[in-house]
């Protein structure tokens, strides 16, 4: 069997540069990936879910602004009613197809800038004190393990502001 060698994620590191627009988008996946979604703009987003056979299932976003288009894996249409807020969608006739992949969707999704602020104000401070760390402000420090950390996360009080925009647990 061959040695495969993985890419490394920063492939020239000499060519590298961990200037404003690289910590504001670090921040930024921390925080999709802290809620699950992209929050912010209103997109437009296809693909599948994966549906228990129930009658609720949980599309993967929140503040839906329309469902386009919600059918089983064969293309059929399916008749739903569902709630913009939390992206709970509900089968009005019988129960969803169950299995991996077995509802297509295509929705909007997402609020305007203007509309969280408050998810801004959390990027750009986290954006802030990522940029600093990488100047060499330490974050956490153990002196008997030697050990120095200079990973910047989410504060408590940033998280607490997220967890509106959080997607719930699957239905």
């Amino acid at each position: 069997m061959a040695d495969e060698t993985i890419p490394d994620i920063i492939t020239d590191p000499s060519g590298f540069d961990a200037d404003g627009e690289f910590w504001l988008k670090a921040a930024q996946a921390a925080i999709r990936r802290t809620c699950g979604w992209h929050i912010t703009p209103n997109i437009e987003l296809s693909g599948v879910a994966n549906s228990r056979g129930g009658k609720v299932i949980r599309l993967p976003a929140r503040h839906v602004t329309s469902v386009d288009e919600l059918t089983d894996s064969a293309g059929n249409r399916l008749h739903y009613a569902y709630d913009p807020t939390t992206g709970l969608v509900e089968c009005t006739t019988g129960a969803f197809p169950a299995g991996v992949a077995a509802i297509r969707y295509r929705i909007h999704a997402g609020y305007t800038p203007d509309e969280v602020p408050d998810v801004q104000g959390v990027l750009i401070n986290a954006a802030k004190r990522a940029s600093s760390a990488a100047a060499g402000i330490v974050q956490s420090q153990s002196v008997n393990g030697s050990s120095v950390t200079y990973n910047v996360s989410l504060m408590a009080d940033e998280l607490a502001k997220l967890d509106r925009y959080k997607l719930g647990a699957l239905p």
